[in-house]
């Protein structure tokens, strides 16, 4: 009884060592990629996807005060990829908000009419990948937050946010405070 209880126990504890290094890695597949922060460096791998956008990027986002994801940002505009971004209304006076700044870098700004949040936090890339989680575009999210990124390399996926997308930019946004964000 002593001996199989011992089993047991040895069996729990190498199991739950095992969940343990397995949630604290980084999924890899060919059409996902799973972060952490803290743990892995979603930044970095937002970076890279930005970095790489040769068509289109769209992006809608609850809070963007994150410097080094606008400056990306502002790079693939200048480079000729179509970059249009969608903001929660907090985006308008917050004080390390990049809404101003990537507006008056010429990239297409507007802000969400929602009377209550405008909570989403993704990027659609070139029509086929997104960026999601609960992963906020901030310095909190990269140092201190506990937060989740999925990156997700599938064009059908990649369509239905696509049509979400739309249907914010063309229907859901302020002019007022659209207009407030591109003043200089």
């Amino acid at each position: 009884m002593l001996r199989r209880r011992t089993l047991l126990i040895a069996v729990g504890v190498t199991l739950i060592a095992a969940l343990c290094v397995t949630a604290g890695s980084q999924v890899q597949r060919s059409d996902i990629q799973v972060y952490f922060s803290r743990v892995d460096d979603p930044q970095t791998a937002i970076l890279q996807q930005l970095n790489g956008a040769e068509q289109t990027l769209h992006i809608a986002l609850y809070y963007f005060t994150d410097a080094k994801l606008a400056e990306a940002v502002v790079r693939a505009h200048q480079r000729g990829v179509q970059t249009y971004v969608y903001l929660d209304k907090s985006q308008v006076n917050q004080q390390y908000a990049q809404a101003r700044y990537l507006a008056t870098q010429g990239v297409p700004v507007r802000i969400s009419s929602n009377p209550a949040i405008m909570h989403n936090k993704f990027a659609i890339i070139d029509g086929s990948t997104i960026i999601t989680g609960s992963y906020n575009w901030t310095k909190s999210a990269y140092q201190r937050n506990d937060e989740n990124l999925l990156i997700i390399h599938r064009p059908d996926v990649a369509q239905r946010y696509k049509q979400r997308f739309a249907g914010l930019w063309m229907r859901e946004f302020d002019l007022t405070a659209t207009q407030a964000v591109r003043a200089n």
